[in-house]
């Protein structure tokens, strides 16, 4: 044999000792997530369950309904879930009529008789929403109602132009006066 031969069976054997050694090694456990923390940002709701004060302030409620949960603003947008003991029917003539009277432009609607839901899109000032009836999961003679709206916008006063305000009315004294004659008419 051949000692180059022989170097090279020597360095296989070597590393065949290294890999069997290396499997018979203790297994590494693998790191563990900590248990996720509740904290008032991984809650959906707000604290209370007061209509918030960005809501339209025309917004017809279905009388009787009661807030279940009012959604922190995700976004731009804001939910607000209620439940009532009514019939979808009474309910959507309800929300039809007070929105057109309360100035809301209604987009679109759709109701499913056979799953007892309806919907509808609308408009408010330049602000949409949405308002969703269906019955509940947890009881079926319950009715919910999904409200979601746009936040009104807030302006940053900083990036607008400056109001001018000028106190002059109509032509003033300036116009009155009769003009200067021309240097044409003075060499007449």
């Amino acid at each position: 044999m051949q000692r180059s031969d022989l170097f090279s069976r020597a360095a296989l054997a070597a590393a065949c000792m290294f890999a069997l050694a290396a499997c018979k090694t203790a297994p590494v456990a693998a790191p563990v997530a900590p248990a996720p923390v509740q904290t008032s940002m991984t809650t959906p709701d707000e604290p209370s369950q007061a209509l918030p004060p960005d809501l339209y302030k025309t917004m017809p409620i279905y009388p009787g309904a009661r807030i279940e949960h009012v959604r922190k603003p995700k976004g731009a947008m804001r939910e607000i879930l209620f439940s009532v003991d009514a019939q979808m029917p009474r309910m959507v003539a309800f929300y039809k009529d007070e929105l057109k009277k309360n100035d809301f432009h209604i987009a679109s609607s759709l109701i499913m008789p056979a799953r007892k839901t309806w919907s509808c899109d609308f408009h408010y000032n330049g602000r949409p929403g949405s308002i969703m009836l269906y019955p509940s999961d947890q009881d079926k003679s319950k009715m919910i109602i999904d409200l979601i709206y746009e936040l009104p916008a807030v302006l940053d006063e900083s990036l607008l132009e400056p109001k001018e305000d000028f106190d002059v009315e109509g032509p003033g004294e300036i116009a009155q006066q009769t003009p200067n004659p021309s240097e044409k008419e003075k060499r007449n």
